[in-house]
């Protein structure tokens, strides 16, 4: 019996031992509004009122708000309000649909004006005469042109209504007016880069119109405006690469690759197609011509 009796005193001794120890390490953890987070907790990290269940009123206790990852003093981030959020649908909020059609547009204007370049070159070509007639060339240059510059209209007036770009019409027509404190994706100055797609649009429209008034304009004259499309096109590459939100997109990369390297090679092909392949062609002709025939046999 004595032996019982130490053993039972001995497990008294321990329990009372880890009570007191539990008392003295937890006790002081106040939890007054029973939320899961001890009162210093509340006040020294989380900065949720000790004495709310859920501070920020979203349905959701502060200790439950802490487990989920979301923040406790924040009715928005809350997994209720989460679940109960309108569907935004396929062009986001209202608040980003200016943004989202700013971006889409601009892509779409930079294919487009990589079409009118591309018709461009091979209406001037002569190595394209015989796969597409010259009529039907020039009436595809011209509609995409027009298309092209009512997608550039949209793509800079979208941005009139986009809460973070907050353009100001005076910024979207005169160059370097545009200031910002925030960089392009790729870290290059707002002001600058939007400058050069306002110096390609005024590119495009002379180039428009003076299409549209050719017969009322000197030839040579009209062949030297006409040479601005170059400067035009690399100023419209430049801006979008150098302000899109795409452009770190490996997709936005290779589309611009893509169109800079088809624009190269028709120009090459237009300034061979011009004196070295007919000269080439005429060589061929007269050495073919010199060759003298084989008897037949």
């Amino acid at each position: 019996m004595n032996g019982k009796h130490r053993i039972v005193t001995f497990s008294l001794v321990v329990f009372s031992a880890l009570t007191f120890h539990t008392y003295v390490t937890f006790g002081a953890m106040k939890d007054t509004d029973v939320d899961g987070l001890s009162d210093e907790a509340e006040i020294n990290t989380y900065q949720t009122d000790p004495l709310l269940f859920d501070t920020d009123g979203d349905g959701r206790g502060d200790g439950d708000e802490i487990l989920d990852g979301t923040d406790p003093l924040d009715p928005e981030s809350s997994q209720i309000a989460i679940l109960t959020r309108p569907d935004p649908g396929l062009l986001g909020t209202p608040e980003k649909f200016a943004w989202y059609t700013g971006r889409a547009s601009g892509i779409l204007a930079f294919v487009l004006l990589t079409g009118v370049v591309v018709f461009g070159l091979v209406i001037s070509s002569r190595a394209f005469t015989k796969f597409i007639p010259g009529t039907t060339a020039y009436e595809t240059h011209r509609f995409i042109s027009w298309l092209a510059l009512g997608t550039v209209i949209l793509h800079s007036s979208s941005f009139f209504f986009d809460n973070f770009m907050k353009m100001k019409v005076v910024e979207a027509l005169v160059p370097f007016v545009i200031t910002r404190d925030f960089q392009t994706t790729l870290g290059f100055n707002v002001g600058l880069t939007v400058t050069l797609g306002i110096i390609a649009f005024y590119f495009l429209l002379i180039l428009i119109f003076t299409s549209e008034f050719r017969s009322h304009i000197h030839p040579k004259v009209w062949r030297v405006i006409h040479y601005l499309s170059a400067g035009a096109y690399i100023f419209f590459i430049l801006h979008g690469f150098l302000t899109g939100t795409d452009s770190k997109e490996w997709w936005m990369q290779a589309l611009y690759a893509t169109s800079a390297s088809l624009v190269f090679f028709l120009i090459l092909v237009r300034i061979l197609s011009r004196n070295f392949i007919p000269a080439v062609r005429t060589w061929y002709k007269e050495k073919i011509g010199e060759t003298p025939m084989s008897p037949s046999h």
